[in-house]
């Protein structure tokens, strides 16, 4: 009974730090992908606002073709 006792006792003293790291670590992760998340949709928006512009010199303008 001793044994088990003690094999209870390292289980008991080991189980918080592992579920604490676990917790610590999907946090972290979740952090993480959140700041990515962020990032892309802040670079989507530019970017999308971006290409509805056009310089006034790569507009189309169908009466200057043949003209120089």
């Amino acid at each position: 009974m001793g044994l088990l006792s003690v094999d209870l006792l390292i289980t008991l003293q080991i189980l918080p730090v592992f579920f604490s790291n676990c917790l610590f670590l999907a946090l972290y992760d979740s952090v993480i992908l959140l700041k990515h998340m962020v990032l892309f949709l802040s670079r989507s928006k530019s970017g999308r606002g971006q290409t509805g512009r056009r310089s006034p010199k790569l507009q189309c303008n169908p009466h200057s073709q043949g003209q120089r």
